[in-house]
């Protein structure tokens, strides 16, 4: 089974666009996109039909049907907050969270959409929340309805390349990834494989020094924030950076002055592999498409990350992606279980009209045998009840018990004989105290075979091949036994 995933990176400057195949056999990046916005001096006013119209153009040059859809959102639109709850169950945490979240909201709580990630879980649980307006959300879903595309995952902008780095990147200590974007920086705290915390800090500036310094500053607010909210040291031993508003070689040198410590941009489909491949003519563009592959990877690897717009049930994430194949197994289920009913009806038909025909038989042999009896019911039964009373009476000298019947001799001779040997009676000849049997077989040794059978039984003795000889005409054993009762 294989399925597309398109990942979409709405961003300051711009909407980057990933198309990934995800087959058994691995993923491959069939199309990167990055479009930047027609009006780069956009206001909150024009901000969404500047967003309409970059998706509009990217709709006409890449297919997306059938594909499933995630985004993630400018980090100016999300807040995040650090909580300690005293829960560990999911849902008695999104009960809570409304009444420790209102009192630090500068907006009502009933028009925010709140989703957490879990840090650790001790006596106390430790949680990164996440809080944006309902509004705002609402309304780049509406413009993305206009183009046939629902998502089911709307995430923070950045957040999914920082899960993705803290599970599967080589660094096994702590360390800051800040993402860059035109007007906002988000500064995340990775410690213990866990994203600790995440600051959103505006930071637009045409001066390179000046947002390298402000960019320094706040890394070190958040590192002190990290301190006091855990109380422990926080000594990363790198800064990742990702984005394309930076100049690195001053923020390289502003850090280095402030932190005493490097930069490293990051290229997301270098420095963390997941059997990605990408046509051999294009380069994988890690400036702006960082985001864009890193949600693709977290939804090809499973990871759960903060999703404003629901959470999916395994069995709903299952049925979106496999629905088209369950359908054609389900009509193909039933085809198979109507042609299945189908043989069994006309089975039990055919096995009910031989029945009938067996008793039509049955009856004829029971009115030949008993012609006095007029009304035939079951006669089957009514047979057995007439032979029985047959039996009784005394047919014969003496008790009927102590006579034997022939049809008890030929069902002791057909007994002994072996249903696959190949032995034809062609002859039975009964006497007062003696029988004759004649008949063909295949071999001489038959004969003596026979023979020795019916010498075991009870009430035939003293039995003698009388004659054996060989018919030319049809290759066949002729033989004829002598048999004393």
């Amino acid at each position: 089974m294989s399925r597309k995933i398109f990942s979409i990176d709405i961003r300051d400057n711009g909407i980057s666009v990933l198309l990934v195949e995800n087959t058994i056999k691995g993923n491959r990046i069939r199309t990167q996109m990055h479009v930047p916005y027609s009006d780069i001096n956009n206001t909150p006013e024009n901000k969404l039909t500047i967003i309409s119209e970059t998706v509009s153009k990217i709709v006409k040059e890449i297919n997306v049907t059938g594909a499933e859809s995630i985004v993630s959102i400018s980090p100016e639109l999300v807040s995040y907050r650090n909580l300690q709850v005293p829960f560990k169950d999911r849902k008695k945490i999104y009960q809570v969270l409304p009444f420790e979240l209102e009192p630090t909201l500068p907006y009502l709580i009933d028009d925010v959409i709140i989703d957490f990630e879990t840090i650790s879980q001790a006596e106390k649980t430790d949680i990164l929340v996440g809080v944006v307006k309902s509004s705002e959300i609402n309304a780049i879903l509406d413009i993305l309805k206009k183009f046939d595309i629902e998502p089911y995952i709307v995430a923070p902008g950045g957040f999914s390349s920082v899960l993705y780095l803290s599970r599967f990147t080589e660094i096994n200590n702590d360390f800051i990834f800040v993402d860059v974007d035109e007007k906002y920086a988000t500064v995340f705290v990775v410690a213990s494989g866990h994203v600790h915390i995440a600051r959103s800090f505006y930071s637009k500036m045409a001066d390179p020094q000046l947002k390298a310094k402000k960019l320094c500053q706040n890394i070190m607010q958040v590192i002190a924030s990290f301190e006091s909210l855990f109380v422990r040291a926080f000594d990363p031993t790198k800064i990742l950076l990702s984005g394309s508003q930076i100049d690195t070689d001053v923020l390289n040198q502003e850090i280095e002055n402030f932190l005493g410590m490097t930069t490293t941009s990051v290229d997301m489909f270098k420095d963390v592999n997941i059997k990605l491949n990408i046509s051999s003519d294009h380069e994988f563009d890690s400036v702006n498409m960082n985001n864009a592959l890193s949600l693709a990877a977290v939804e090809i690897l499973g990871i759960r990350m903060i999703n404003f717009y629901g959470e999916r049930s395994f069995v709903k994430k299952y049925w979106e992606e496999y629905k088209n194949d369950f359908i054609k197994s389900g009509l193909i289920a039933a085809f198979v279980f109507v042609l299945v009913m189908f043989n069994v009806l006309f089975e039990a038909h055919f096995f009910q009209k031989e029945a009938n025909q067996l008793n039509r038989q049955l009856a004829f042999i029971f009115q030949s045998t008993f012609p006095d009896v007029t009304k035939i019911v079951d006669p089957l039964q009514q047979m057995k009840v007439r032979v029985g009373q047959e039996r009784e009476k005394n047919m014969f000298t003496g008790k009927i018990e102590d006579e034997i019947l022939n049809i008890d001799i030929i069902n002791e001779i057909s007994s002994r004989i072996p249903s696959e040997q190949d032995v034809e009676v062609t002859n039975f000849v009964r006497g007062e105290n003696s029988l004759v049997i004649s008949g063909n077989t295949d071999s001489f040794n038959n004969v003596d075979d026979i023979k020795g059978r019916l010498e075991r039984t009870e009430i035939l003795k003293n039995i003698t091949i009388s004659s054996a000889s060989l018919e030319k005409s049809s290759n066949r054993i002729q033989f004829k036994l002598k048999i004393d009762l």
